[in-house]
């Protein structure tokens, strides 16, 4: 048994395909597959259900899981040690992420970061709020970006507080409003979009008592605001997910006003490496720079065409 055999088992659960494993670990889907087999013929049992459907771990795979986890933390911390021996010379920092987040700061934030520390590598991973709770949790990421407050018990500092605003073709007449009642959203075709931080905009909607007539759902942020764009209705989303679109469309805040808080989690604060508390200093830095407001205010939701 090897690490590499480990990070190819979470790998495979993570993604729920072998294909799409291969694919990001670059190996083949012949080798990775001769990899799990051989895993499974030194436990002496079936770790992995593999059908048609894709991969999911057996009951004895279940019972090995946390286990399998530590000893890869532990194997990272072990490296992070050396190289924080060796000095920011080399290492790798795994980050929890989504798509704004992604698309909007990681680019700007890793830029600044490599601008000291050229050498540190990193690793991106995507997923909904709650998977990358319990990566950060359980170590599988060394930082990672997240609803704040978190659910989950872990060290977590607040970023940034992203208004929401309703977004509208540039033609359509709610565009040349002020403010968007929520009140309103019933009576116009609905585009619900799914980007995987947990579900702040259903959350406003309940909490506001309000049912769209929903007629498309999508992951795709690009997918919305196209088929906004075109006139096919509305949707709300965060102004951080509509930065740097070039599509005619308005965005109108609500009202009342909404936000999503965003922030960074992290399993214990004094066991992050040097790399990743460098780069957590580097995330600070960078929105600071970039005119992220750090607090909590409400003000400054203001209407804009983009």
């Amino acid at each position: 048994m090897n690490v590499s055999q480990y990070e190819a088992l979470l790998k495979a659960i993570e993604t729920g395909t072998l294909s799409q494993a291969a694919e990001e670990l670059g190996y083949s889907q012949s080798g990775l597959t001769r990899a799990l087999n051989a895993l499974e013929e030194q436990f002496g049992f079936r770790i992995l259900i593999r059908d048609r459907s894709g991969v999911r771990l057996t009951a004895e795979g279940q019972l090995l899981l946390p286990h399998i986890r530590t000893v890869l933390y532990d194997q990272y911390r072990l490296e992070e040690c050396v190289n924080e021996i060796n000095g920011l010379k080399s290492g790798l920092i795994r980050i929890g992420t989504f798509n704004s987040v992604s698309a909007q700061w990681l680019p700007g934030m890793i830029r600044k970061f490599h601008a000291d520390y050229p050498a540190i590598r990193f690793e991106l991973v995507h997923g909904t709020n709650a998977q990358i709770e319990e990566w950060t949790c359980s170590g599988r990421v060394d930082i990672g970006f997240i609803k704040y407050p978190p659910d989950a018990e872990m060290d977590s500092e607040f970023l940034y507080r992203d208004p929401l605003v309703s977004i509208f073709a540039a033609e359509d007449p709610h565009a040349e409003q002020s403010s968007f009642s929520l009140r309103e959203l019933p009576d116009l075709p609905y585009i619900a979009l799914n980007e995987g931080v947990d579900d702040e905009i259903t959350a406003v909607l309940a909490a506001n008592g309000i049912v769209p007539d929903t007629r498309f759902v999508e992951s795709d942020d690009h997918a919305v605001v196209a088929m906004v764009e075109q006139g096919l209705g509305t949707s709300l989303m965060s102004m951080m997910m509509i930065q740097g679109f070039s599509r005619r469309i308005t965005a109108v805040p609500l009202d009342p006003p909404a936000w999503r808080d965003l922030g960074v989690g992290f399993r214990d604060r004094k066991s992050l490496s040097r790399a990743a508390s460098a780069f957590l200093q580097c995330i600070r830095q960078w929105l600071s720079e970039n005119g992220y407001c750090s607090e909590r205010s409400t003000d400054g939701d203001q209407i804009s065409e983009l």
